[in-house]
């Protein structure tokens, strides 16, 4: 059994998440940092009133070579060749499935280039990642290919693609997959040889459409942002200003530990799939290449560059650099995926007795979340970290079946725990509905990577979530507690308007989950969507970090 190492006090002075900073209500991001621990409750303010009553070179699976500013864009297209009018359905596998590369070049690079990029897959799309054709301009191109990690039902979650072009401006590249290649092999490179440096990415950059990227899941269910406008989903659109906080924010702030927090990496990748634009795709890149060389040490013992935050469970992530691999086929963030993972399992415990020893959602969130993206990308652990999903897992049930002492309603139920445990004092158990959210998503992606009574039970534990939320997560003017009872009326009034849309992720997962029938359910996520849309705001990096991680698959879930 594994346990969190140490655990501190909640600081209570911010709207969000402030246990590392002091933020006044306008979100300004003074630090006042309190030390290196594991487990910092929140980062956010108490409201102040309440209501009562490049390592190893392969991957799982045969292989082929194994080896380690706004964008002008064009017409990216997905076609199906079949006999029969095409479906835009991209997930069925076995027919001839095209998608359009465009490419865009660094400033200052042209002539011949090994351009490098992967080209993410729903299950069930490619078997064999030697049947791939690339052309440019009608003429079909060598090709290094090499299949990345698989889904559960075997076939590639991802294929890595490198090709000898010469380049003069922006251009695109038709990949045509299950169609057998006649243009000859080159050898895969390592990923290194192809970046301008790695401040700066790739040397020449690879987009893929919004509508490709959202149909793999490869980060996630998520919808595109342009599917979005017109409903309540376009709130996500409106509030999350990726460009705003880019890349170039982060580097300006990057010397305080709270704008790293809920992994940015991620939360821009997860942008990028929404709008397949340069912009989401250079901050996500980057990002996660800034994160992963601030590792140090291996396994259990990798520490991580955040300021003076090394051995904080909350500042451990994998899904950033697991999605990083998938993107690109660069083996050493599969490597450091593993690592962190591993280094998770020593700092958090998943289970929780019933007392005052600390248990948060965040971290249970992403410690399932570091497990399930270690598994699915890694070439040797897989079974390890399943281990250690499958432990999490049936710990966070327990809790959800078993707390508060007395509440025996068996459809909707948190996972509740004292205030004291999440190092709080509004003097009453009960749950975070915000925090949630996060462990809402890594149910979900269990969910989809586990089988049978696994994913069933992973599934209706977040219905009973959602329920539980709509039901006593809100307050009169339905606006979602910070901090919320269980059947018993009480709840902690949220002083600020930053965490309407977590609230409605989960609703509306909960909507989905339970075969998306419930109007009422429906309703309620509606209504929260348009709270963030009408009200929300995002006043500061961190904010925008937590509003924008996991609630931006909520237009999905509605759109079912």
């Amino acid at each position: 059994m594994r346990f969190l190492a140490a655990a501190v006090c909640l600081c209570a002075a911010c709207p969000g998440d402030s246990g590392d900073t002091t933020d006044s209500a306008a979100g300004t991001d003074t630090t006042t940092d309190s030390g290196p621990t594991t487990g910092v409750a929140t980062d956010d303010p108490a409201p102040t009133s309440s209501t009562t009553s490049q390592p190893p070179d392969t991957t799982d699976g045969p292989t082929s070579n194994p080896t380690d500013g706004p964008v002008t864009t064009t017409d990216t297209t997905t076609t199906v060749t079949t006999d029969e009018p095409s479906t835009g359905d991209t997930t069925t596998g076995g027919q001839a499935t095209s998608v359009v590369v465009h490419l865009v070049p660094q400033p200052g690079v042209d002539g011949q280039q090994r351009v490098n990029f992967a080209v993410p897959l729903a299950p069930g799309v490619l078997a064999d990642d030697t049947r791939i054709q690339v052309h440019h301009a009608g003429t079909e191109l060598a090709t290094a290919l090499r299949g990345l990690a698989r889904h559960p039902d075997g076939s590639w979650r991802s294929v890595q693609i490198q090709v000898d072009l010469a380049i003069a401006g922006e251009t695109d590249l038709d990949v045509t997959l299950n169609a057998a290649p006649a243009a000859g092999s080159i050898d895969l490179v390592p990923v290194a040889e192809t970046l301008a440096g790695d401040d700066a990415g790739p040397r020449v950059w690879a987009l893929l459409p919004p509508e490709w990227l959202a149909a793999s899941r490869f980060a996630g269910p998520l919808g595109t942002a342009a599917a979005a406008e017109g409903t309540p989903g376009q709130a996500w659109s409106d509030n999350c200003d990726y460009d705003e906080w880019d890349v170039e924010a982060f580097l300006g702030a990057m010397g305080s530990a709270d704008v790293w927090l809920y992994d940015r990496g991620t939360i821009h990748y997860r942008g990028h799939a929404r709008r397949g634009d340069l912009s989401t795709l250079r901050s996500a890149y980057l990002e996660t290449t800034i994160y992963r060389n601030g590792l140090g040490g291996q396994g259990p013992n990798t520490g991580i560059g955040v300021p003076g935050k090394t051995g904080d469970a909350k500042y451990y992530y994998t899904q950033n650099m697991a999605l990083h691999y998938l993107f690109t086929g660069d083996d050493r963030f599969r490597e450091s995926a593993e690592d962190v993972a591993e280094a998770y399992a020593d700092l958090w415990n998943p289970v929780y007795d019933g007392g005052d020893g600390f248990w948060t959602e965040r971290h249970a969130g992403f410690g399932l979340l570091a497990y399930v993206w270690a598994m699915n990308v890694s070439d040797d652990q897989a079974q390890q970290f399943r281990d250690l999903a499958d432990e999490a897992v049936t710990a966070y049930l327990d809790v959800q079946d078993s707390y508060p002492p007395g509440y025996d309603d068996p459809d909707a139920r948190c996972f509740a725990h004292t205030d004291v445990a999440a190092d709080e004092d509004f003097g009453f158990w009960g749950c975070s509905p915000w925090l949630s959210a996060i462990l809402a998503d890594g149910l979900d992606q269990y969910a989809t990577e586990s089988p049978g009574a696994q994913a069933d039970a992973a599934r209706a534990s977040i219905v009973k979530l959602g329920r539980v939320i709509a039901r006593d997560g809100l307050d009169p003017d339905g606006k979602p507690f910070y901090w919320m009872g269980v059947g018993d009326g009480n709840g902690a009034v949220d002083d600020y308007d930053e965490h309407w849309g977590e609230s409605a992720y989960v609703v509306a997962m909960a909507y989905y989950h339970d075969g998306s029938t419930d109007a009422e359910l429906r309703q309620t996520a509606e209504d929260l969507a348009a709270g963030f849309g009408d009200l929300g705001e995002v006043p500061h990096m961190r904010s925008f970090n937590w509003q924008c991680r996991s609630a931006v698959a909520t237009p999905w879930f509605l759109a079912q």
